[in-house]
């Protein structure tokens, strides 16, 4: 079992069609945030269909799948990272999941567009500061990164905490990332924001009334996507009572 066996794979899916509509979606002209990326027009269900019958490469062989210019390539690499990784959570193999991470944060230039930034990061790196092994402020420093997805992996990463009830990182970082100049992070601070409200509205209202003035419109939009219309669009306006 070898990477070049997934990759052949891996084209038994792909389409013409398929690949240029990936293209457009994942923003790869000159000047957008995916610009470079090459795709070969490959579903996500089936890249982790393929994933699941490779989950015993070894790591040498991940990492020639994860440094791949190919999108959906790189999208296999980390989908069986993650698997590897819930299977040494499941058997409480400290090691293996340390190896992982360190192996995660080596590659995570490769880690280079949204979907593969909310697919692994929680997972990975946000259950490793879960689990005692890396100290939260990475994720304050990465806030401050030049880099698009790190700036991304700081804020996704706190969906781990969020499921737990714990949304006190979520809302640091969101403070942190409202003057973030990319429309991509107001999504995500918003989404983020809004698993946050099913935990404890209260809190995050009040969060968003303290903010409103700085807080991005898109930003607001997604966190307050699921509350009933008449109380969103007062929210909008800035009535919070």
């Amino acid at each position: 079992m070898t990477s070049q066996n997934l990759v052949k794979e891996l084209k038994k899916y792909s389409s013409a069609s398929r690949k240029k509509s990936n293209e457009w979606f994942f923003k790869t002209g000159f000047g957008q945030y995916g610009y470079g990326d090459q795709f070969i027009g490959v579903r996500v269900p089936d890249v982790r269909k393929v994933a699941q019958q490779f989950l015993d490469l070894d790591f040498k062989e991940v990492n020639k799948l994860i440094n791949s210019p190919i999108h959906e390539i790189r999208q296999a690499a980390i989908l069986i990272l993650v698997e590897k990784n819930k299977l040494a959570i499941k058997n409480k193999d400290k090691v293996l999941q340390k190896k992982i991470l360190n192996f995660y944060l080596k590659n995570r230039k490769q880690v280079n567009n949204w979907d593969l930034v909310d697919l692994s990061v929680g997972y990975i790196l946000g259950q490793a500061i879960l689990d005692g092994l890396l100290p939260k402020k990475i994720l304050y420093s990465y806030a401050k990164s030049r880099i698009l997805w790190e700036r991304r992996f700081s804020i996704v990463a706190t969906s781990v905490f969020i499921k737990q009830g714990d949304i006190t990182d979520c809302l640091k970082l969101s403070r942190l990332l409202f003057n973030d100049r990319e429309d991509l992070m107001h999504k995500a601070v918003g989404w983020m924001l809004r698993e946050s409200w099913k935990k404890d509205a209260k809190i995050v209202e009040r969060f968003l009334e303290t903010n409103y003035k700085n807080i991005p419109r898109t930003a607001l939009r997604y966190a307050i996507e699921r509350v009933p219309e008449r109380r969103r669009k007062n929210i909008l306006k800035g009535k919070f009572r």
